[in-house]
């Protein structure tokens, strides 16, 4: 090209004017905003999927509608949940409901009461009669169990939590572990674990030799303190998950891999947010009673009346009496 005809190309060139680059710059503006729209739809699209996929991890498998059934739907400022903790060890061939608690939590309030019933407690299953209340697991599973305590503690139940014993180890060192008060320490030589006095933070396998104990710590040997200190534990786990709000994804990883439910992840964040950052007021008890022998049967007998006491106060949102 000579010089001439680059003078020329020049001497032709006109700069843009104000409107060619205001055009310019809408179209560039345009295509940034195309690009952010379509990186938040992607976004949304992943987060649903995602969601779903959890949710479907979290399902009740094929008891889920027989449970559904006996299920209620929430009204008002609270919610009511069971809560049972199952055990399947090698040596049987079908899981027990090892821990029963029915929670009442008040969205207004900020208050959830927790009340342990102690799996050998005589009570009346529908159908069957008078037996203990974690037989009703064994005659007809999750539904069976849901009418039970409803029944009992003449309550209705919107949401339902199962928990694999199995896995409780690996659910509290997904968390990170838990801060808990033990009173007595002790070698658990089956779990292979040094339970440690005091104020410490716990892992998954010391957790598990906490909430098994039947023999050490205050009331060692009786299961209505195995009952009450495992309460304490659930309340602490509560109380760590809350305050740990903000990592939703990995707190929703743990009830997934870990618990079955019928509570979907909107819900559980929406409980979330309503009890985040606060101090719970956690109110807990184990409903009372004495052991006693019937037809060579070990039961515990219930007290009738402070059963009607505790679910009394528990409805009306008061303390728990001492």
């Amino acid at each position: 090209m000579t010089s001439g005809s680059l003078d020329e190309e020049f001497r032709d060139f006109k700069p843009p004017t104000r409107q060619l680059r205001r055009q310019r710059r809408s179209r560039k503006t345009k295509i940034a905003l195309i690009a952010i729209t379509v990186a938040i739809l992607l976004g949304v699209a992943g987060g649903f999927l995602w969601l779903r996929s959890l949710e479907n991890r979290m399902g009740l498998g094929p008891e889920g509608p027989k449970i559904i059934k006996e299920l209620d739907d929430p009204e008002g400022d609270h919610i009511n949940i069971l809560l049972v903790g199952t055990d399947k060890r090698l040596a049987r061939t079908s899981e027990r409901a090892d821990s029963i608690v029915f929670i009442r939590a008040d969205k207004e309030r900020k208050k959830a009461h927790l009340l342990s019933i102690p799996r050998d407690t005589r009570v009346n299953i529908p159908g069957r009669g008078m037996d203990k209340i974690n037989h009703a697991w064994a005659f007809g599973e999750a539904p069976l169990l849901l009418a039970t305590v409803k029944d009992y503690l003449d309550v209705e139940v919107n949401y339902f939590f199962k928990v694999d014993f199995a896995q409780f180890e690996k659910a509290v060192d997904a968390m990170g572990g838990v801060d808990f008060d033990s009173s007595a320490a002790w070698y658990d030589g089956e779990l292979g674990v040094q339970v440690r006095e005091g104020l410490r933070h716990r892992n998954g396998k010391e957790a598990m030799a906490l909430v098994r104990n039947r023999r050490y710590g205050k009331g060692g040997g009786s299961d209505l303190a195995r009952v009450s200190l495992q309460q304490d534990f659930l309340k602490a786990m509560i109380a760590q998950s809350v305050n740990s709000y903000a990592d939703v994804p990995g707190a929703a990883n743990v009830v997934a891999s870990y618990v079955s439910t019928n509570m979907g992840l909107a819900e559980m964040i929406g409980v979330g947010r309503i009890f985040a950052g606060q101090d719970i007021d956690m109110d807990s008890a184990v409903l009372p009673g004495k052991s006693g022998m019937i037809s060579g049967v070990s039961y515990i007998i219930p007290d009738l009346e402070a059963k009607e006491t505790l679910v009394e106060a528990m409805k009306r949102s008061q303390p728990f009496p001492e």
